[in-house]
């Protein structure tokens, strides 16, 4: 079971499960996300891409790129006698990281592909998620399970006030999330990562706004215009762009 607790210093989320946990969950990132190659759903491959960049921490963490636990299995000696097998005591569990401005767009995005996978799968231009077709679907499921393993670590974190506020701003209808500035979120990502502890406890629900409801951000207009045009003079996707002064810290005291 994939498992999401708040890092020490709040910079973010520690991601951790089993090999099948992990590697699961990046089977439904890759099924849920739209090809660069795609014919269809072209507004989408942007975004997917960001989203793919959460998935390649945690691919590589179940590869044994990033940290290990041991965590016991509740095996002993007696169980082990009468079955008559030895086996480990500990399971090992693998874990990556994730800052949180990055993980608040990775659930709206997912929200956004989740929609988009069930109007596919119902061939049906509306939204209906108890279709027949798409409520037994284990990529929707999966993704869903990561999604509310991180909500129960948001709501431990926030007041219930304060995450009253979170749940309806991150599900507030028509967010387009696909069309924001990912150079936008590397902003909110720098400045989150600038803040101290405290601060950063107090400002979540706001960033969380600032990605939710984007367009109504003079620092997003400004980025997503510089973005745009740069694009166009240099015939390349708007995510290959990058912006001076947006730059990450070579550590993060997680």
């Amino acid at each position: 079971m994939i498992s999401i607790k708040n890092t020490e210093n709040l910079v973010g989320v520690t991601i951790s499960g089993d090999f099948d946990d992990l590697y699961n969950l990046v089977e439904a990132f890759h099924d849920i996300t739209i090809s660069e190659y795609s014919d269809k759903h072209q507004d989408y491959i942007e975004m997917s891409t960001r989203v793919l960049g959460i998935c390649y921490d945690i691919r590589h963490a179940y590869q044994g790129d990033r940290d290990i636990k041991l965590v016991e299995n509740n095996m002993n000696e007696e169980t082990m006698r009468w079955h008559s097998i030895i086996t480990p005591q500990n399971n090992v569990y693998y874990s990556c990281n994730c800052l949180y401005p990055e993980m608040f767009f990775g659930m709206l995005a997912l929200n956004a592909l989740i929609e988009l996978r069930a109007r596919d799968l119902a061939k049906s231009r509306y939204y209906n998620p108890a279709d027949r077709r798409v409520i037994w679907d284990s990529t929707i499921a999966t993704i869903r399970s990561f999604q509310a393993e991180f909500v129960r670590c948001v709501k431990e974190t926030l007041s219930v006030a304060t995450f009253s506020r979170w749940l309806k701003v991150m599900n507030g209808d028509y967010i387009g999330i696909q069309c924001i500035a990912g150079q936008y979120v590397d902003l909110l990502n720098i400045k989150y990562l600038a803040m101290t502890k405290e601060k950063r406890l107090k400002s979540l629900s706001t960033i969380a706004k600032q990605i939710a409801e984007y367009w109504n951000y003079e620092d997003h207009q400004e980025i997503k215009e510089v973005v745009v045009t740069a694009a166009k003079e240099r015939g390349c996707p708007e995510g290959a762009i990058q912006l001076k002064g947006i730059d990450y810290p070579d550590e993060v005291i997680w």
